[in-house]
Formats: structure tokens, C-alpha cells, sequence
């Protein structure tokens, strides 16, 4: 009877839970619970086809000041961090050397136009004598005293633009206008014409250039499918600069040119991209990124927070397979935009992406999705639920 009684038993157990009689661990263990994980659920749609760069920022001119005459530094007539304008005065050289020089070039240039007319006399004199007394020979000698003393007074007045010339040459000026760096020197400090050291730099740092690299095979390949019509080209590239500090500079910026020689040490093109800096936020030398936006496709756009860059290029995203478990992809992206990966291959139809909650996740893992948004900020938020619509009959 009692044999009889837990069979019974056992019997309507395995009726009553299939489940359990089929699946369930030795032992009367409890079924793993699925892990919730926030899912939202992607589809192809036109996609700006962005690429992203990185570079350096270069002045538009950047002019090393130094000295064209030697002498000492007398005066130093500007402050450091300031802006100056082209022809402002920056340092100011000894002149009292080359006040001098400008003196005696003055003096030697009346010296010899103070000869001209008596060589030029005797010439007309020889000249109108010649046969009566006075030979052809000094006839053309007279000539040459007149052509040397009207040479001697052009030399002269060579020497005296040169005099001029070094004396101006001691007002040391701003090439261009711009930011003027600290002074490299002291009053009182001899300097030389032509000398290695500078005494000052003047950058102009509005508009200021983003030179970036882009590898040749990459360019190859974007020339490729723009030929085959996959994705539409725009009538200008719009670029986008990422600061340092990761915020999206405000300025749109335009491309001044490709390059049209590929380095043999990297494999890359250098593209030039201007941006206008009147608040002076880019210096040159800074690291940045620029969003480069080619034309349009068809693709998906997965979040980067969804997505792992591995180290071979590819991304790592999460899905879900039929049995509503965890399953990894493997993906390649063409480009970036607000903040997505932009993917063309190797997904097809709505694809679910899990976007919270994956960390340190196992694939098969059993999924409980739940549907969430990312809002502007990049905050995933829990979806709210849609209000159920009745039917005809369910409201009678």
C-alpha cells in the first residue's frame, strides 16, 4: 500500500509539472532565473556615414622672431601673452653704432656728387678741344673720371640705403599679428644677425588648421564604394572637432585640402581641416578628434555604450538568440555618429541589442528583456509601458 501510495503520488507530480519531470536538477533544485538586461531593439535606417580622425592642431603662421643686426637689446616693448599687431614694436636694438654708419654714408654720398660736375666740365671741355690741342686719348679719359664719379655717387647711395636699411633693421617688429610669446631674452643681452636662438615667437591662432591622418587603404576603399553607389556623397564634408576633454567643439570646420603623398613610415594621407578659434579654446599642439561626415548609406546604428572596441578592430555586441538567451556578435564599423557605431554588415532585419546590465555577461545566459531608451544625455532609462488598447469586445 505504501509502495502503491508514493507511486501515486510521484505519478500525479510528473502530471501535474512535465517540466519539472523532464528538466528539472537531481536533487529538487530551483531553474536558474533569467538575468534582466536592458534591450532595445535596432534597425537599418539612413545613417550619415561620419569617419573619425585623429590630429594635431598647427597655428596658421607661427613666426620666429630674430634679430637681423647685431647689437645689444636696449629695450623690450611689449607683454607677454598679449596680441600685437603686424609692424607693432617688440624689441628695440642699440643704435647709436648705426646712426653713426647712416651719417658717414650721407657724408660720402655729397662727397661724390660734389665730383660729378667737374668731371663732367672737363669731359665737355676735352671734348670740344679735341684736334686743337687735345688728343682723343684724353678725350676718352676724361669720359672715364665722369662715368667713375657718377658710378662712385650711385655706390654711395647704395651704402646709404644700407645704412638706413641696418638702422631701421635695430626696431625689431611683429611679421604678423598674433599671440606674442614671453621674451627669450634680456635688456642688455648681445645678440647677432641670423643667430639660432629666438628672441620671441608670434603665433596667429585664429583660423587654426587640424592636420589629421588618414590610412590610404581606407581612402582607397571610400573612393571604391562611392563608385559603386553605396552610399551617397555629399556636396561638402562636414566636419565636427572633439576637444581633449571630449566635449564637441561648436565651430563647424571645412577640409583645405588632402594630401596627394602617402607617408612610407605610416601608410597615411595628411587632411587639412580649418576651423575659425576666436576664443582661443584650440592651441597648437593639442591631440584632438574630428568627425568627418562623407555622404549616406543604409545601416544600423548601435550605441557605443552597447558596444566593446577589441583590440583587432572589431566590436563585441549582445544579442539575444531564439530561446531569448545571451549570444555575442562580432561586428566591423564603417564610421561613427551621435554617439553610435555605424554597422553595414552582418546583421539583418530589427536585431536586439542588450544595452544595461552586461558586464562580466556569459553567452547562453537565459535573458529577461527588459525595454529601455537612451536619452540625449546617453542615460539608459526603463521604457515606459504603452497603455493597452481595448477591444470591441474586451470593453462590453
Amino acid at each position: 500500500m505504501i509502495k502503491l501510495f508514493i507511486a501515486c503520488t510521484l505519478s500525479v507530480m510528473f502530471i501535474a509539472n512535465p517540466v519539472m519531470a523532464q528538466n528539472g536538477p537531481a536533487g529538487g533544485g530551483q531553474m536558474p532565473m533569467a538575468q534582466p538586461a536592458g534591450v532595445i531593439t535596432v534597425k537599418p535606417e539612413p545613417v550619415p556615414l561620419t569617419v573619425t580622425l585623429s590630429g594635431q592642431a598647427l597655428a596658421e603662421d607661427d613666426a620666429t622672431i630674430r634679430p637681423l643686426v647685431d647689437g645689444v637689446i636696449t629695450d623690450i616693448l611689449y607683454r607677454a601673452g598679449t596680441r600685437v599687431e603686424k609692424g607693432d614694436l617688440l624689441f628695440q636694438i642699440e643704435q647709436d653704432s648705426y646712426q653713426a654708419a647712416l651719417e658717414a654714408a650721407r657724408a660720402a654720398l655729397d662727397s661724390a656728387q660734389a665730383a660729378v660736375p667737374s668731371a663732367q666740365e672737363n669731359f665737355y671741355r676735352y671734348q670740344q678741344l679735341a684736334g686743337t690741342g687735345v688728343t682723343q686719348a684724353q678725350v676718352d679719359m676724361a669720359r672715364t673720371d665722369l662715368r667713375q664719379a657718377q658710378a662712385a655717387v650711385s655706390v654711395a647711395q647704395a651704402d646709404l640705403r644700407t645704412a638706413e636699411i641696418q638702422l631701421q633693421r635695430t626696431n625689431i617688429v611683429s611679421p604678423i599679428s598674433g599671440i606674442v610669446e614671453t621674451a627669450q631674452v634680456s635688456i642688455g643681452d648681445l645678440v647677432t644677425a641670423g643667430q639660432a636662438d629666438v628672441l620671441t615667437t608670434v603665433t596667429r591662432l585664429d583660423p587654426i588648421y587640424i592636420d589629421l591622418s588618414e590610412a590610404s587603404v581606407r581612402m582607397l576603399e571610400m573612393r571604391k564604394r562611392i563608385d559603386s553607389g553605396e552610399f551617397s556623397q555629399g556636396a561638402e564634408i562636414d566636419a565636427y572637432l572633439i576637444l581633449e576633454n571630449g566635449e564637441q567643439y561648436a565651430t563647424r570646420g571645412t577640409v583645405e585640402s588632402v594630401g596627394r603623398k602617402v607617408s612610407a613610415s605610416t601608410g597615411t594621407l595628411r587632411v587639412r581641416v580649418k576651423f575659425a578659434n576666436p576664443e582661443q579654446l584650440i592651441l597648437p599642439g593639442m591631440f584632438v578628434r574630428v568627425n568627418l561626415t562623407l555622404g549616406q548609406l543604409n545601416a544600423y546604428r548601435i550605441p557605443q555604450l552597447a558596444a566593446k572596441a577589441e583590440p583587432d578592430g572589431t566590436l563585441t555586441i549582445w544579442t539575444l538568440d531564439e530561446q531569448q538567451a545571451a549570444k555575442k556578435l562580432s561586428l566591423i564599423a564603417t564610421g561613427t555618429h551621435n554617439n553610435a557605431w555605424v554597422i553595414e554588415q552582418g546583421l539583418q532585419g530589427a536585431v536586439p541589442v542588450l544595452v544595461d546590465n552586461i558586464d562580466n555577461l556569459q553567452e547562453g545566459t537565459a535573458i529577461q528583456p527588459v525595454a529601455v531608451i537612451i536619452n540625449d544625455k546617453g542615460v539608459v532609462i526603463e521604457q515606459a509601458p504603452a497603455e493597452p488598447v481595448l477591444e470591441p469586445s474586451a470593453a462590453l
